[in-house]
C-alpha cells in the first residue's frame, strides 16, 4: 500500500459521515438533533438566543449541556452566562457541538476558551422494516442459546435496572436523575428485557417519536455477548415502534465503541452526522457544591 493511501474500513464497521454536510443531510440531523432532545427531557432548562441550557442532575451529558440550535447575539456574553448557568447547578459548563451547531463559530470560540472534547460520536438512521426481522447471529465460537425470552414493559423494572445499571452509570451511581428525567419523558417509551437460558441478559430502551424510534440503553452482560442478545432486542424495540406507525430508527454509538459499531453497520444502520461534548476546563468553574434536581453533580456517558 502506498504511504498516502489510507486503509480501507473495515466491511463490518461503521464509516464516520463528513463534518461538512450537504444541505438534506444537515436538515436531517437538525430533525434528529431535535427529536434526540424529546427523547431526554432535561429536568430543568433556560433559553439564551437559540441556545438551550439543559441540567439534569447530573445524569448523561446531553442533559447536562447546552443544546446550541441557533444563534446567540453575543458569543462573548453568552458563553458567561452558560458558565453562570451551570456553576450554580454544580455542573462543568458542557456544550454539545455538532455539524449545525449555531453560530458556525461556535467551536472556535470553544477552542480559544480552553473546552475539551470527550471524543466523536455517530447518529446513525436505518430502516425499521428490515430490524424487525432481523435473527439472531450467534458467534460460531459460542453456542447458541438453548432459549431467549423477551419482556417488554413501559416502565423500568427491577431486571432491567439490574442490568442497565452494571452497563451504565446513569443507571448506577446517576440514577436518581435518571430515573426523574424518564419520568418526565411524555413520548411511547418501551423497556425490553431479553433473557437467555432463563437469566438476564440484555436491555434496551424505545422512544417513538412520529416517523423515528429512537434506540437507547442498549446493553448486554459479558456472559452472553456474541449470542445474537443485541439483535433480539434491536428486533424486539423494532416490533414495537412499527405497531406505532414508526417507520425509521436511529441510534447513537461513540466511535471507541468497535464491536457496536460493527453490529449496528451489520444490522443497516449509516451515519448522519458526529457530535462530541465539549467541556470547560476546571480553571474555568467556580466551586459550588449543591447541584439543584435532586441527584449527584456530575457527567453522565450518554
Amino acid at each position: 500500500m502506498r504511504g498516502d493511501q489510507a486503509a480501507p474500513d473495515p466491511p463490518d464497521s461503521l464509516v464516520g459521515p463528513r463534518a461538512d454536510l450537504p444541505p438534506d443531510e444537515a436538515s436531517l440531523a437538525r430533525e434528529l438533533e431535535a427529536v434526540a432532545n424529546r427523547a431526554w427531557p432535561p429536568l430543568r432548562q433556560i433559553e439564551i438566543g437559540g441556545w438551550t441550557l439543559r441540567a439534569s442532575a447530573g445524569a448523561s451529558r446531553r442533559g447536562n449541556s447546552v443544546w446550541a440550535h441557533g444563534g446567540v447575539p453575543d458569543v462573548r456574553a453568552a458563553l458567561a452566562a452558560v458558565n453562570d448557568f451551570y456553576t450554580a447547578e454544580g455542573l462543568p459548563p458542557t456544550f454539545q457541538l455538532t455539524p449545525v451547531a449555531r453560530p458556525e463559530q461556535l467551536g472556535a470560540a470553544l477552542d480559544d476558551a480552553g473546552y475539551d472534547d470527550t471524543g466523536p460520536t455517530d447518529v446513525c438512521v436505518a430502516p425499521l422494516g428490515a430490524l424487525a426481522s432481523v435473527p439472531p447471529s450467534p458467534s460460531r465460537s459460542v453456542p447458541a442459546p438453548a432459549s431467549v425470552g423477551v419482556a417488554t414493559a413501559d416502565v423500568p423494572g427491577d431486571e432491567w435496572l439490574r442490568v442497565a445499571g452494571q452497563m451504565f452509570t446513569v443507571f448506577g451511581v446517576q440514577r436518581a436523575g435518571t430515573l426523574a428525567v424518564l419520568s418526565a419523558l411524555r413520548l411511547p417509551t418501551v423497556y425490553v428485557t431479553l433473557t437467555v437460558d432463563g437469566v438476564p441478559a440484555a436491555v434496551g430502551r424505545g422512544v417513538a417519536d412520529d416517523r423515528w424510534l429512537g434506540i437507547y440503553s442498549m446493553a448486554t452482560l459479558p456472559a452472553a455477548r456474541g449470542r445474537g442478545a443485541a439483535r433480539w432486542v434491536v428486533a424486539a424495540l423494532a416490533q414495537w415502534a412499527g405497531a406505532r406507525g414508526a417507520t425509521h430508527a436511529y441510534l447513537q454509538v461513540e466511535e471507541v465503541s468497535t464491536v457496536a459499531r460493527g453490529l449496528y453497520a451489520d444490522l443497516g444502520f449509516r451515519p448522519v452526522y458526529r457530535y462530541s461534548y465539549r467541556r470547560a476546563p476546571l480553571s474555568a468553574v467556580r466551586a459550588a457544591p449543591v447541584s439543584r434536581g435532586g441527584g449527584p453533580a456530575g457527567v453522565g456517558v450518554v
